[in-house]
């Protein structure tokens, strides 16, 4: 009898360490999500030139779903009749330089770069002046658990580590 009476007195404390672990870890996965919520984003859009393309239907879009593959990359939309990518990128994540260097590579490099046109959509260095509702903070879709939401925040890594302090 006193031997049960004791493994309930440690299974209560042990129950006890486990709520207060999950308080902190809810609170910190709070922090997290909201802090990555409302960082702003430098941004960029890209009007590349590609030369190469020889078909519509599988050309193009092989390029574009390169290029939507690739970090830093928000959006992405290749034309192969005016033989033009429109991409729009994360500054802060990826370059005009690299986005050359992907596209040129694709295919073993059957596509080459012409001119690229490059037009800043969002500069956090300027916008510090203007009102806060002006900023644009980055979307949060937790539907898509592969998309960096911020420079160094991945979903996946965050449940990892979750996981690893509930084991």
């Amino acid at each position: 009898m006193k031997l049960l009476k004791f493994s309930a007195g440690i299974s209560d404390i042990s129950l006890e360490s486990k709520v207060l672990k999950m308080r902190k870890i809810a609170v910190l996965l709070i922090v997290l999500i909201v802090s990555s919520c409302q960082q702003t984003v430098d941004t960029a859009s890209l009007d590349i030139q590609i030369e190469g393309m020889s078909c519509s239907h599988s050309c193009a879009p092989f390029i574009q779903k390169k290029l939507l593959n690739t970090e830093g990359v928000i959006e992405a939309s290749v034309s192969f009749e005016n033989k033009l990518a429109e991409v729009v990128i994360n500054s802060n994540a990826v370059t005009k330089e690299e986005i050359i260097k992907k596209i040129e590579s694709i295919a073993n490099g059957a596509y080459k770069t012409g001119s690229v046109e490059e037009r800043k959509l969002h500069d956090s260095k300027s916008e510090q002046s203007k009102p806060a509702e002006e900023s644009k903070p980055v979307d949060f879709d937790i539907t898509q658990p592969d998309v960096s939401h911020s420079s160094g925040f991945q979903l996946p890594n965050l449940f990892s580590l979750l996981n690893s302090i509930l084991n």
